[in-house]
């Protein structure tokens, strides 16, 4: 049984996965969903009729069948899924995907040999493997999760569930949101508008009843494209009525010209989206390619900061750093360093550390390597990569 890395780990019989989720930076705040569907189960034929039912419950029995079916699940509760395969294969490996949305939260793979060794992993000649997560904080409530299964690499099913809000909970509902130029300290739009300067950042402001644990977020495009970097979300941490909100956004390098939208999810339904235009765009807005001037390499100054330039380290140095040069000024977006040795004694090729750029204009780049003992006598170079291509590459070795 495998799961990423910071992940609770339990195995039984069958196979139990845990997981601690971790959502991506911009969900610090996670919502409600307050809609009433329920998926007591789910049954899906797949090829060859291999799945019987698969069955999210508050439990499993010791043959990793079902116990109390779930319609729902609560944020601090664990997601039990039974899946239940026609007969005992002889082979063949379940395996399971736990997303939130599109991403993955948890994944986890079994043997059906070994859940078939004996007769106590069966039931009425047919085989179940359970699936057992658990999670150290509370899960982010809605209608957004699902199971994905698979056997051998086929598609089994894709089994929806839902987490539903706290009990006592206000009922979330979206009120109203306007786009302006600013908010006042209670969050309230200040100069409404539609069209935006290319330097100027946009203000999305409205209002909502707001259940505990209830979430918004608010997802930025850019001439049709999602920045990646713009997605901001906010979660409440008690339930409140007609609560005043607000977001904000200007692009690295400011707005290109162009039509652009904000889109407004409540616990993961879009709720509103409005869109805004730019006539002039920022000067240096937009993906630029950065154009190369030199690459230098620095001893660390005892600060923390770059100090003596040289062409190469000794053993002794534990901090490392390196520069790039640019032309002129670009928006530096996309951009990642990677470290590699590249000839060491005994050692294999490898990469040993790697960093992201946050988007910015700029005329020179750096990146620094940080070790306790220092790197081994042998060659090695850093490169400079924009959307996974490497612009250039500075090599040096430890003497």
């Amino acid at each position: 049984v495998r799961a990423k890395p910071g992940t609770d780990m339990r195995v039984a019989i069958g196979m139990l996965c845990g997981w601690l989720v971790r959502m991506k930076p911009c969900f610090f705040l996670l919502l409600a969903l307050g809609l009433n569907l329920a998926f007591p189960f789910v049954s899906t034929q797949a090829a060859d009729d291999l799945l019987v039912k698969a069955t999210f419950c508050h439990g499993l029995e010791e043959n990793q069948s079902p116990k109390d079916p779930a319609e729902f699940f609560m944020p601090e509760q664990p997601i039990f899924l039974s899946v239940e395969l026609k007969g005992r294969p002889k082979s063949g490996a379940v395996a399971a995907k736990f997303l939130f949305r599109d991403s993955l939260i948890a994944d986890a793979t079994v043997d059906v040999a070994k859940v078939n060794e004996g007769v106590v992993f069966s039931f009425g000649q047919n085989t179940f493997v359970g699936f057992d997560v658990t999670h150290k904080e509370p899960l982010p409530v809605g209608n957004c999760y699902t199971a994905e299964v698979t056997f051998d690499g086929k598609p089994l099913g894709t089994f929806p569930f839902r987490v539903a809000p706290p009990k006592g909970a206000l009922p979330s509902k979206f009120i109203a949101a306007k786009l302006a130029k600013a908010t006042d300290e209670h969050h309230r739009a200040v100069n409404e508008a539609r069209e935006f300067g290319g330097e100027e950042k946009v203000f999305l402001a409205g209002e909502a009843d707001l259940g505990l644990s209830s979430w918004l977020e608010a997802v930025w495009t850019v001439n049709g494209v999602v920045d990646d970097q713009a997605t901001r979300s906010l979660t409440m941490e008690e339930s409140k009525a007609k609560v005043p909100f607000s977001f904000s956004f200007i692009p690295a390098g400011g707005w290109p010209a162009g039509t652009h939208e904000v889109i407004l999810t409540l616990d993961g339904e879009v709720v509103a989206k409005e869109k805004f235009s730019v006539k002039v765009g920022a000067p240096m807005a937009g993906a630029t390619k950065l154009e190369i001037d030199s690459a230098l390499l620095f001893r660390d100054d005892g600060k923390g900061e770059p100090g003596e330039a040289v062409k190469a380290f000794a053993t002794g140095d534990t901090v490392l750093h390196v520069q790039w040069k640019l032309k002129q000024k670009a928006l530096a977006k996309g951009i990642q360093f990677s470290w590699v040795l590249v000839e060491v004694e005994g050692e294999k090729p490898q990469t040993i550390a790697t960093a992201d750029v946050e988007p910015a204009v700029n005329d020179e780049i750096s990146s620094s390597l940080t070790t306790k003992q220092g790197l081994p006598v042998g060659k090695y170079r850093v490169d400079l990569l924009q959307n996974g291509q490497v612009l250039d590459s500075k090599a040096f070795e430890v003497k």
